[in-house]
């Protein structure tokens, strides 16, 4: 048996590793939009990982994946244009990544048998305003990007896909994902929040957070972000789970990087809104607990790690 991943960039090598780690056969799926193929020689080189390069949004490649991976035991689909980033990517590359992929997965994965389906879906998928207790019933928000906003449309395509039976499908609500794995992104428009930030402080640059920034919302560390996706195999019919181990503002997150920062002897500059006080820090309810999931990285450690990591990494000082 073995397990596909589709998607082998930021997360997706975290997850590879992992995978590798437990002795596990994997073969990744990646066309290399916003990941260096460089970076991915170490794991290249492992006897138990595959990999094929090429869009998941083509039926050969899948094809060709599902084909050199054999019996499959699941599929982790983290393959997205994930940023929001305006300059990111044209709304057609989005959609036809987002959307059409996704389902072109679905129906490959049906005609290989493939018992299991984990999809990254984001914690956005509740948009900018939490409630006091966020929990997976709490009801999708308002969207300002494709990007996100494709997660709803791909996790009732699951549920649809699962309720035609012979597939277990979950989608992951993962917050948003910091921390050092072996793929790690240095262009701003595929960073996330938190990295960014570290990668800019080694830089010399300010930390500059925009308007509606200082909204609360999910954080998880990348090894967590594993865990949580290993986990949610445990369950035996589709359900959304949320990954979110800590609620926090991406305006927090950059003083916090400042401080680290600061203590390590750089001289940062932020400039952010206010801390909100509108009330109290929602608290996020998750049934992934039920599967045994237990977080093992705070934010404040996770991003010393990371600003450590660049300030360790001479490519970090070469602006993208």
């Amino acid at each position: 048996m073995s397990f596909l991943v589709a998607g082998v960039g930021y997360i997706g090598s975290k997850l590879v590793e992992e995978l590798l780690r437990r002795g596990e056969r994997v073969v990744g799926i990646d066309n290399f939009f916003a990941t260096d193929s460089a970076v991915l020689r170490r794991l290249r080189r492992e006897p138990g990982f595959r990999l094929v390069r090429g869009s998941i949004s083509n039926a050969r490649t899948l094809h060709t994946a599902f084909s050199l991976a054999g019996d499959v035991e699941a599929i982790f689909a983290l393959a997205a244009q994930a940023s929001a980033h305006p300059d990111a990517a044209t709304a057609r590359y989005t959609e036809s990544t987002n959307l059409l992929a996704p389902r072109l997965m679905l129906e490959a994965a049906r005609e290989f048998r493939v018992p299991a389906l984990v999809f990254a879906s984001s914690f956005k998928v509740y948009g900018e305003e939490l409630p006091a207790i966020v929990d997976e019933s709490t009801p999708y928000g308002r969207f300002r990007d494709l990007s996100h906003l494709s997660k709803c449309y791909v996790e009732k395509l699951l549920e649809m896909y699962a309720g035609l039976g012979g597939m277990r499908c979950v989608a992951v609500r993962l917050g948003i994902v910091y921390g050092v794995a072996p793929v790690m992104k240095l262009d701003h428009r595929f960073m996330t929040a938190p990295n960014k930030f570290c990668l800019q402080v080694v830089r010399g640059e300010d930390l500059v957070v925009n308007p509606g920034a200082e909204r609360p919302t999910g954080f998880i560390h990348v090894a967590d972000a594993v865990s949580a996706l290993l986990a949610s195999l445990k369950f035996q019919e589709y359900v959304a789970v949320n990954a979110a181990t800590e609620i926090t503002s991406v305006a927090e997150v950059a003083r916090l990087v400042a401080r680290i920062a600061s203590a390590r002897g750089h001289v940062v500059n932020v400039r952010a809104p206010g801390p909100d006080t509108s009330g109290a820090t929602p608290r996020v309810v998750s049934i992934l607990d039920d599967a045994g999931f237990a977080p093992g990285h705070t934010l404040r450690a996770g991003l010393r790690e990371v600003v450590d990591y660049f300030d360790r990494t001479q490519a970090a000082r070469h602006v993208v």
